[in-house]
């Protein structure tokens, strides 16, 4: 009767050792699930981030192309402006010594005309520069944003990994037990 006991024990010890290593064996792959899962987030975020990064260079791109732009525009209107007021000199020279009074008068209001126009550029460019400015601040809070949020999801990853670590030795701790009693 004693061996029959003996028997019935040792094939419950089978048994929940056999159910200790299925608990394990899923344990790990739940484990692994969850280290895909980490990375996959991560990888997501860094995409994430860098296509933002990318939209952001775009933009940055596409004003500086839009400042060069109204940079050329502006030289040109002013060589122009410059062209038209040494051609209407010319004309004024020609005239007769009765207009030259008149044409100074509208030499003066070209030169007032001139430097508006040089004045309105200036505060286009500081404008832009602010703006600049704005997208780099911006471009650096975002930078600042993703590494804290890369940071929170590797110490969760980690404090998941261990707490399924110290879980898996303690179900090796208690399946030593069993297999040493």
């Amino acid at each position: 009767m004693k061996q029959g006991t003996l028997e019935e024990q040792l094939r419950e010890c089978q048994r929940e050792n056999n159910h200790l290593k299925d608990s394990v064996s899923a344990m790990r792959e739940e484990l692994e699930e969850v280290n895909h899962n980490a990375d996959t987030r991560i990888r997501d975020a860094v995409a994430d981030a860098n296509s933002e990064n990318a939209q952001l260079v775009a933009t940055i791109a596409a004003i500086r192309e839009e400042i060069e732009f109204i940079n050329n525009e502006t030289t040109r209107k002013i060589q122009d402006a410059v062209a038209d007021g040494q051609s209407e000199i010319a004309q004024l020279k020609k005239t007769a010594a009765s207009l030259r009074d008149e044409m100074e008068n509208m030499s003066i209001e070209h030169k007032r005309d001139k430097q508006d126009t040089i004045a309105d550029d200036s505060a286009i460019m500081q404008q832009l520069e602010k703006t600049i400015s704005s997208l780099r601040e911006e471009l650096e809070h975002l930078r600042m944003s993703s590494n804290e949020t890369l940071a929170s999801e590797t110490a969760h990853f980690n404090a998941e990994r261990t707490q399924l670590q110290n879980t898996i030795q303690e179900l090796r701790n208690k399946v030593e037990t069993l297999n040493n009693k």
